[in-house]
């Protein structure tokens, strides 16, 4: 990893004498390998095993041999993450445990806090790590659902290139470079993607540029120096949602649109034009060995966003005898919104700086981090923004509709700071019992205004979010454990000052609540297999009427609640020389306790599934060298569309498969791979989301899309 984010030793597992840093080598044939023994996430320095908490690490050599492409792509492999508002040419989201993960809190780059307000590059991890449930004492404040964390592509021990090509059987091709060469004590590693978008969606070709350098020095034997830089381009007309038809005429959908649009881009005017990102990121982090039980760290890190965000916008029907807000009209029809917010900037600094150390007190073995961290965060937008109604098109017969370029609305300006103290000490009781106690104090100040000056909200808040838990290892590859913990979230009114009376306020921050249970078993070396319960509370914003003469509503933070409840089953490594496994399986029972609206108390938590089954199997065939195959068969049951569960959608299911053939050419390893994404071509709407403005829409599947790779190392 570059920048590096070393834990606290397991109390009893003192550091060994030398303290240089470990180097990574590249072994020969060896195939994927799922099991990853450690993640940076929990903050705890043990290994999973040992880890009180429930972890998933989606690691390259997964990412790479399921053919993951976007966020979406990784979704699919746990089944504790899904979809929210996830469709071709935007930025993606995640929910975990039923929660969607706030984009500029809920995400970090290394252990240092990153936006999420633009596209990922998958090119350039090494891993992708996922802390399931309230992360208050790793991030402070920050959605319960959990924690992402992407640790980056670092300099590997030997000079190794590879060069991958792929293509699609619509059209779309990459070309990625990844070059890795050890110059002395100085490491380098490049990374080098460029890519021709081409969806099975109408009219939504991009295109896409990666460039990532990781570089890292060994100082002194015992300091280490590295930093990354990523600057990642992508530009794609985005493909909007569907409503449910009103077929009762009541002003409001009620019937999924049949058939499934699975190729429908409305999104394709002759003045549509193309979403486009661009992030600048750059990192440092320094790395020093005190001793051989006390290591210190210090990490920054700078990124800056650039966002053109422009759409044809389907959105509500005007064309019937009462207005339909949300949804279609019966026959189809949809209006159509001209949204043009162009040159978003957004800009972020964060900083963390920590010690980890083992020692011994009151005849226990303890292990310990004490951190400071700081972010900086500033958006600045266009004074104005288009956000005009041009007319109405059918989702069965679209038609032309005239711009309207006029800016309009008023944008929100924001800035946001925090400073952050945080302490966790590991204790060992016995050879068989552990205890860890963490604490995490933010001081949060946050201010907005609209781009005229007014509405200007600011307000300061002190967030403590606490954390304990405490384990049982019965045997030395079983363990049980308890934990209870806090977080605390900001919410955002919506920028939607034709639905809301305090469009772009900043609420405080609301504490939300976590108890789990869970049982951990290595069951060979490289396979750990896990069981976990949990029972989440979350307030949240909602919608109080106003006494404005518009009558629009106010959105008041803590006005309704909901509570999560749910269990998980994991399996991931190898089971032998053959068979490497990452299975998942959630039951997740998600309602409302509280609400302004009595009708929602105990009702369901929309798009989100009851049950949602994940397996991925690589099998290599004994009777043919170098030959494997995998596939990816995932479930998800029971999610509902409306607010009063009256609309659900069908259980949805989807397989995937693939071919590779490993082979040694001239000395150099060649790796062939063919893969199918829906073979069996399954038409199904997969997520309904329910924006924070009340717009509820439905994306369709991925049509059968065969995919080809070739990749050299040399």
């Amino acid at each position: 990893m570059l920048a590096l984010s070393v834990g606290a030793p397991a109390p009893g597992q003192a550091q060994t004498a030398t303290p240089r840093l470990p180097q990574i080598t590249v072994t020969g044939d060896t195939g994927p390998v799922f099991g990853v023994n450690r993640a940076d996430v929990t903050g705890f320095g043990l290994s999973l095993a040992k880890t009180p908490q429930s972890v998933s690490v989606l690691s390259a050599d997964l990412l790479d041999i399921s053919a993951a492409q976007s966020l979406s792509s990784v979704i699919r492999l746990d089944a504790s993450l899904a979809d929210s508002y996830n469709t071709t040419g935007y930025i993606e989201s995640v929910s975990v445990r039923g929660f969607l993960l706030d984009q500029s809190n809920n995400f970090s780059r290394n252990g240092l806090v990153t936006s999420h307000l633009a596209p990922i590059a998958l090119e350039n991890l090494d891993r992708i790590e996922v802390l399931k449930g309230v992360a208050g004492l790793q991030s402070g404040v920050s959605a319960p659902g959990g924690l992402v964390n992407y640790v980056t592509r670092a300099p590997l021990s030997d000079d190794v290139t590879s060069v991958a090509l792929s293509a699609t059987d619509h059209g779309a091709a990459k070309l990625h470079l990844d070059l890795n060469r050890k110059l002395g004590a100085l490491g380098l590693r490049l990374n080098i993607v460029d890519e021709a978008l081409r969806p099975r969606f109408d009219q939504a070709d991009g295109s896409r540029q990666l460039l990532g350098l990781a570089l890292s020095a060994d100082l002194s034997d015992a300091t280490t120096l590295s930093a990354n830089l990523e600057y990642h381009r992508k530009r794609q007309p985005s493909v909007p949602g569907l409503g449910l038809l009103d077929t009762n005429g009541d002003g409001t959908g009620d019937t999924l649109p049949a058939p499934v649009y699975s190729r429908l881009n409305l999104n394709n005017q002759p003045w549509s034009q193309p979403f486009e990102a661009r992030s600048s990121t750059a990192e440092l982090a320094l790395v020093h060995q005190i001793d051989a039980n006390w290591r210190t760290r210090l990490a920054l890190n700078t990124q800056r966003l650039r966002i053109d965000d422009r759409l044809a916008f389907p959105d509500g029907c005007s064309s019937a005898a009462t207005y339909v807000y949300p949804g279609l009209c019966a026959n189809g029809d949809v209006d159509v919104y001209d949204y043009r917010s162009e040159d978003e900037q957004r800009r972020l600094w964060s900083w963390d700086a920590r010690l980890d150390g083992s020692f011994q007190a009151l005849g226990l073995q303890h292990s310990t981090r004490l951190g400071l961290n700081g972010r900086s965060a500033t958006a600045d937008l266009a004074p104005l923004q288009a956000y005009n109604w041009v007319g109405t098109t059918n989702i069965n017969a679209p038609v032309p509709l005239p711009a309207d370029a006029t800016l309009s609305s008023l944008n929100t300006d924001s800035r946001e700071r925090a400073l952050a103290g945080y302490a966790a000490l590991t204790s060992t009781w016995s050879p068989t019992v552990q205890s860890i106690l963490g604490l995490r104090s933010t001081r949060l100040s946050r201010s907005s205004q609209r781009s005229d000056g007014t509405r200007a909200v600011s307000f300061a808040q002190t967030v403590t979010t606490p954390w304990a838990g405490l384990t049982w290892s019965p045997s030395a590859d079983t363990m049980w454990y308890a934990s209870w913990g806090q977080g605390a979230e900001l919410e955002v009114v919506p920028n939607r000052p034709d639905r809301f009376a305090n469009a772009g306020q900043v609420l405080p921050a609301l504490k939300s609540r976590q108890t789990e249970l869970g049982l951990k078993w290595q069951a060979n070396p490289r396979l750990l297999m896990t069981a976990t319960a949990f029972d989440i509370d979350k307030p949240y914003a909602d919608d109080l009427q106003s006494a404005d003469a518009a009558g629009l509503p106010t959105q008041v933070a803590g006005a309704k609640t909901a509570r999560h409840r749910g269990l998980e089953l994991a399996v991931s490594g190898r089971v032998d020389a053959a068979l490497s496994l990452h299975a998942s399986l959630m039951a997740l029972d998600a309602r409302y306790t509280q609400a302004a609206d009595a009708a929602l108390v105990g009702q369901r938590v929309t798009n989100l599934p009851r049950v949602k089954a994940s397996l991925f199997a690589d099998v290599k065939l004994a009777a043919l060298p170098g030959w494997s195959v995998n596939a990816l068969a995932t479930l998800e049951s029971g999610k509902t569309v409306t607010s009063d569960g009256s609309v659900t959608l069908p259980t949805g299911w989807q397989l995937d498969a693939g071919l590779t053939y490993l082979q040694r050419l001239a000395g150099k390893r060649l790796s062939w791979h063919l893969g199918i994404e829906n073979l069996t071509d399954r038409s199904a709407w997969r997520e309904a989301p329910t924006t924070p403005w009340g717009g509820v829409y439905v994306f369709a599947s991925t049509p059968r899309t065969w995919r080809a790779s070739l990749t050299l190392d040399f």
